[in-house]
């Protein structure tokens, strides 16, 4: 009882966490790094260098970037592909009890967890290092609205600025396990 209490509230934390990532994503057509600037591509890589050195999964383009109250998104999509890149750093100041939680949330998320509203189920937490920093990725398996089969992985590291929730998606049909880690190892 205590175990799925817990579990729901730091499924409730993250999900806070997510749905101001989503009010920000929204927003992201609204703001611009430099007011003089229209180009996409342009606009994420400037902002995308604000939360660290990387460069997207082969086939990724540039989706929108945003720096805005505090806290930096960058979206990458591969098209008709059906992938999604995120990262979303919460600013300079964020204390420490940020980065605990989140890292704690995803510590609780162990193989076979499954949130009640979601369609993703925890197949695996595996040790990494992201920017040199041990990380544990939480890969989860599920299905979209259309039913396609998908896979995510998600960490948290410590970014340029602040804390940094990472979330990549593509569906199991084009998932290549050597081309994740490769990204992820990238990320400096």
């Amino acid at each position: 009882m205590f175990i799925n209490n817990y579990l729901e509230d730091t499924m409730t934390y993250l999900s806070k966490f997510l749905l101001l990532s989503i009010i920000l994503l929204l927003l992201a057509g609204c703001s611009r790094p430099n007011g003089n600037s229209t180009d996409t591509a342009q606009i994420v890589g400037e902002t995308a260098v604000l939360i660290a050195d990387f460069s997207p999964p082969s086939g990724y383009e540039p989706e929108f970037g945003l720096h805005a109250i505090g806290y930096t998104v960058v979206a990458y999509n591969s098209g008709d592909n059906g992938g999604h890149l995120y990262l979303v750093q919460a600013g300079e100041g964020t204390d420490d009890t940020m980065m605990t939680t989140l890292e704690e949330t995803l510590a609780n998320l162990v193989p076979g967890y499954r949130a009640d509203d979601s369609r993703m189920t925890v197949v695996e937490q595996r040790p990494f290092s992201i920017r040199d920093q041990p990380v544990t990725l939480i890969l989860s398996e599920g299905a979209k609205w259309d039913n396609e089969r998908v896979r995510q992985v998600t960490a948290v590291f410590q970014g340029k600025e602040g804390p940094t929730l990472l979330t990549l998606l593509e569906p199991v049909s084009q998932w290549d396990e050597a081309a994740v880690e490769s990204f992820l190892s990238s990320i400096r």
